[in-house]
């Protein structure tokens, strides 16, 4: 597929542009999990097992959730700090990121993702988060702070959610993983708790 050519999405109202790069980039980390989840011994892929219903609920994540909520957090952010003229400010505004829009988006991401995958099942919701959601939030601690510092300090405000997204590349395979290790303990906890 041909990129899209940069008028087309310079034409596109920013939150439709947000959820767009963020529906193909959360599909392509998780293209990305699942291959490396399915290498056989010899390293090839077996693609008739990928499964593609997971694929398409994190692009639907990607373009409903993650787009917008990012956009949005970034202009607060931005409207909260200003620019990022300086590292402190820089450092500042990734911190205030960390501790308050990253850990929103970790429990908003767990809930929606787990709700498409049980069919609204509310209660897997708490089991998810319980067996996913520190594990997320500390390898998200140890990532994001610097790819932020350089979001913050380089890109401006109208490029920062492709950024995120092209960083997210790489935290959105780690995401399908996790993602992945949740819906097997939810699994577990479903079967242990059904009847004999």
């Amino acid at each position: 597929m041909a990129p899209l050519p940069a008028p087309f999405l310079r034409r596109m109202a920013p939150v439709a542009r947000a959820g767009l790069t963020s529906c193909i980039i959360m599909s392509a980390g998780d293209i990305i999990c699942q291959s490396l989840q399915r290498r056989n011994k010899s390293g090839a892929l077996n693609w008739a097992s990928h499964d593609w219903k997971r694929t398409a609920r994190f692009g639907l994540i990607g373009a409903t959730l993650h787009g917008p909520f990012f956009l949005w957090g970034f202009q607060m952010i931005d409207g909260r700090f200003g620019p990022a003229t300086n590292l402190l400010t820089a450092a500042r505004k990734t911190a205030f990121g960390q501790v308050t829009i990253f850990p929103a988006y970790v429990a908003a991401f767990f809930t929606y993702i787990t709700l498409l995958e049980t069919r609204g099942d509310v209660a897997a919701v708490g089991t998810k988060l319980r067996n996913s959601f520190a594990q997320t939030y500390l390898a998200g601690s140890l990532f994001w702070p610097a790819a932020n510092m350089i979001n913050f300090m380089y890109c401006p405000p109208s490029a920062r959610i492709l950024y995120v997204n092209c960083a997210g590349l790489i935290w959105n395979a780690i995401l399908s993983a996790f993602n992945t290790q949740g819906a097997v303990a939810v699994g577990r906890q479903a079967v242990t708790a059904s009847p004999a």
